[in-house]
């Protein structure tokens, strides 16, 4: 191999086109790299100009890998797997560590279970142990360093870091969105309707002047998990955050048929109690998922 290619390259560049790659989006690879688009792109440029191959083919609104770029994708995310999980083993001082995470139902399924493999294959060493949870009470009686929860963001005593953008949008499968052209064809399917939700469908048809919708019959249930799973399997429309539809095997069979959105008073934070020390293994799996949502500049101030 010509060591031309691999002298001065650098890793913003391969980071950037494995997002991207990965994600055939740079809209969303700028998302999950809190970059903007523009940076993406002449950061992919940069990486096509130092290797002298053309990476992606770019239409008008999409991109597409080239031959080139879809031999190099799995090379490079092989070998940045290899290099956090070496990393992780020379740097981080742990041994068959555990977390214990108290986390919303509704995020564990739709956000964190498709990219948990992500994080293991970056620290093996840490075992994940999830605990599932909706209700405020719930975690009252937590023995858990770190939680993941629904709410409003301030609980006494504890740092809180929102993770999605708090804005809803109605969801359903690829087939029923067929079946809706304007907004009112939304009255042929159930709403689905998660009880404890700030803001819902009364705030979403109202916001589109559909008042006379607000008497259609509803279905209800206690957390998005159960709803985007309902809606994915085709019965019925329901309100979700666009984070938790990016990723993972539900996400794939769901389409938004509109991109007019509410803004929630509801959101899910990473809280951990400020008067507690961490122990290293959360704070790796703090710092991971603040990376991997983006958040690190949007943090609340904890409430004592």
């Amino acid at each position: 191999m010509d060591s031309v290619l691999t002298r001065n390259i650098q890793l913003n560049w391969l980071r950037t086109f494995e997002a991207a790659g990965r994600l055939q989006s740079f809209t969303l690879a700028a998302t999950e790299l809190n970059m903007s688009q523009s940076a993406v792109s002449q950061q992919i440029q940069l990486l096509e100009h130092h290797l002298n191959q053309q990476l992606f083919v770019r239409a008008r609104r999409a991109i597409q890998l080239t031959d080139a770029g879809r031999a190099f994708l799995p090379l490079l995310q092989d070998t940045l797997n290899q290099l956090n999980a070496g990393a992780a083993q020379i740097f981080t001082p742990l041994n068959a560590a555990v977390v214990e995470v108290n986390v919303n139902t509704a995020f564990a399924v739709l956000w964190l279970a498709p990219r948990l493999q992500q994080f293991h294959a970056i620290y093996p060493q840490i075992s994940i142990r999830q605990l599932g949870t909706n209700w405020s009470t719930d975690f009252d009686i937590s023995t858990a360093e770190l939680e993941i929860r629904y709410g409003g963001g301030h609980w006494p005593g504890f740092e809180a870091l929102p993770l999605v953008t708090p804005y809803l949008r109605p969801w359903c499968s690829a087939a029923n969105a067929r079946r809706i052209r304007q907004p009112e064809d939304i009255a042929q399917l159930p709403l689905l309707d998660v009880i404890g939700t700030p803001l819902g469908w009364d705030s979403w048809l109202g916001m589109m002047g559909l008042d006379a919708l607000k008497d259609l019959p509803r279905q209800y249930m206690d957390s998005h998990a159960t709803a985007v799973t309902m809606a994915a399997n085709g019965f019925g429309i329901c309100l979700n955050y666009d984070e938790l539809m990016q990723q993972g095997v539900l996400a794939e069979q769901m389409v938004a048929p509109f991109t007019d959105t509410i803004e929630t008073d509801g959101n899910y934070y990473l809280c951990y109690q400020v008067d507690k020390a961490l122990s290293p293994a959360s704070l790796i799996f703090r710092d991971w998922l603040i990376d991997a949502v983006g958040v690190g500049a949007i943090k609340v101030e904890a409430s004592i």
